[in-house]
């Protein structure tokens, strides 16, 4: 069955790899799986042995028809072709009801996804996901690193993210043209710390990068169309040196400059 490029497909070959996947699981005996691209059932065959009910989402319908033919016999398998973008957590597992998602994600859809597992973190206690080298760097990074940045931030907003392996284009068919890393995300039962609007939080966020070579009062000023002195008085009541760049900046000074930059606005 030939990939279709349409749908940036890289089918996992590297079956130690698979298993070291769903290994990262801590799969118990009572746990639902969402499965994002079940592709040819690399990892299907794994989580199948493992979970008590597998969701494998394949919006390839050609897949679909392989892996009914595959696993047609295992009771714990659902199929389900859909795009996964469009697929409504509660509706699928229940509301009042949790599960853990697994997948290699399509890199092209890779911000979208996560974003769509960040809303329905409510469903979900645990994700390990492929992903692109750099974007895992991303997502993993820590203030002060280049690689900090809003996705950083709104994902460890809310979990707790390591990355576990990289892995190689041989590990896949056919071979993308970048690596590829598993990554671990670990949903929070609230906020890892308090914001007080996080639509604020994140404009502020978005606005401290939008020009992040610049120091954060150039930045904030340019990007909130506010006057540099206006936001010279909001940094000093954070006790935020105006000369810093976003990417040195915590959660937590994002959320006092958010609380503050409140006050201030209202």
């Amino acid at each position: 069955m030939r990939p279709k490029r349409s749908l940036s497909q890289n089918f996992l070959t590297n079956d130690e790899a698979a298993r070291r996947i769903v290994e990262n699981l801590n799969l118990e005996k009572d746990d639902t799986v969402v499965e994002i691209g079940a592709g040819k059932g690399a990892l299907t065959k794994h989580l199948l042995d493992k979970a008590k009910k597998v969701y494998a989402v394949e919006i390839d319908k050609r897949l679909c028809t392989y892996l009914q033919q595959k696993f047609g016999d295992k009771e714990n398998l659902k199929i389900i072709n859909k795009d996964i973008l469009k697929i409504n957590f509660r509706d699928l597992i229940g509301s009042g009801s949790f599960c853990k998602v697994v997948g290699n994600l399509p890199y092209q859809i890779t911000s979208p996804v996560l974003s769509l597992l960040l809303e329905n973190k409510e469903f979900i206690t645990l994700c390990v996901l492929m992903v692109q080298k750099e974007v895992a760097l991303r997502i993993c990074a820590v203030p002060g690193n280049k690689a900090w940045s809003p996705l950083s931030i709104s994902v460890q907003l809310y979990s707790n993210v390591k990355a576990l392996f990289h892995l190689r284009p041989s590990s896949f068919f056919p071979p993308p043209q970048v690596d590829s890393s598993v990554i671990k995300v670990g949903f929070l039962s609230k906020p890892r710390v308090s914001v007080f609007d996080e639509k604020l939080f994140f404009k502020v966020v978005r606005s401290a990068f939008g020009q992040r070579r610049k120091m954060l009062i150039n930045s904030l000023a340019a990007t909130l169309d506010l006057p540099k002195r206006e936001i010279q008085v909001i940094l000093s009541k954070v006790g935020i040196d105006p000369k810093r760049r976003a990417e040195s900046l915590s959660l937590n000074e994002f959320a006092r400059l958010s609380s503050v930059m409140n006050e201030v606005l209202n």
